[in-house]
């Protein structure tokens, strides 16, 4: 096998990045986890995620189809697929997306996870230890496929909501079309809506400390990624960090 050139081998990574990072792109990357996790809801309800709000309301519109309802939801989550397979389609006709990117974006995401996880933690220690708090967040108790299904709506629903809406959209609105831009702006974007991330998971748990800080650096870590790397590098960042806290330390 002829080995690739470097320049061409630096070109095909500097398209894979600029490609997978697209907003575009990133909703055919980010699909297979809603149907993931929307198919995955009706076998284990209690993955549904908090901040959900596509399934709920699926099920609302369609409570008028009675027993037919089941099929109702099978029928949009099938639609989303279509869909997916289909945008996938469309943009690698234009050239502008591989469905090789998977591979690397998976790759790409579970290092960032580590590194979430490993930075994360040594801030949390230092902080606590600095204030002399306690308490620790109790990884909650999920089989494989659980995990799994958590794992998705996690990374889907709650990187849409804190990431894409509260800074992305709310940005745009707030800064202006520049706002990506490094300001005071966008690091108070970035500051509230990692607290706000953090705080809404204790609307179901008691508050501690520990936990709290933990999840609000994880945040501002997602914050970054969804900054610089774009969504779907956020949301399946946050979906394997999440699997491997529910499925390993969990177990």
């Amino acid at each position: 096998m002829t080995p690739v050139p470097a320049p061409a081998r630096s070109g095909a990574i500097a398209t894979y990045l600029r490609n997978s990072a697209a907003p575009v792109q990133a909703a055919a990357l980010t699909l297979p986890l809603l149907v993931l996790y929307g198919l995955g809801v009706l076998l284990v309800p209690e993955a549904r995620n908090g901040v959900d709000l596509v399934s709920v309301g699926l099920r609302w519109a369609l409570a008028y189809l009675g027993p037919s309802q089941a099929l109702g939801y099978l029928g949009f989550y099938g639609a989303l697929i279509a869909i997916n397979l289909g945008l996938v389609w469309h943009l690698s006709r234009k050239n502008k997306f591989n469905i090789r990117y998977f591979w690397p974006l998976l790759a790409e995401c579970a290092l960032y996870a580590i590194v979430t996880g490993s930075i994360s933690s040594r801030v949390t220690t230092d902080l606590v230890n600095l204030l002399h708090a306690g308490g620790a967040a109790i990884p909650p108790k999920f089989g494989l496929f659980g995990g799994l299904f958590v794992s998705a709506g996690a990374g889907l629903h709650e990187e849409f909501l804190f990431r894409l809406i509260g800074i992305g959209m709310i940005g745009w609105l707030w800064i202006g079309p520049e706002w990506r831009r490094p300001g005071l702006k966008l690091l108070t974007l970035v500051a509230c809506t990692s607290i706000v991330f953090s705080a809404a998971h204790h609307i179901v748990e008691p508050f501690s400390l520990t936990p709290f800080v933990f999840r609000t650096v994880a945040g501002l870590m997602f914050a970054f990624l969804f900054l610089f790397r774009g969504f779907a590098v956020a949301a399946w960042t946050h979906a394997l960090y999440d699997l491997w806290v529910i499925v390993l330390v969990g177990a």
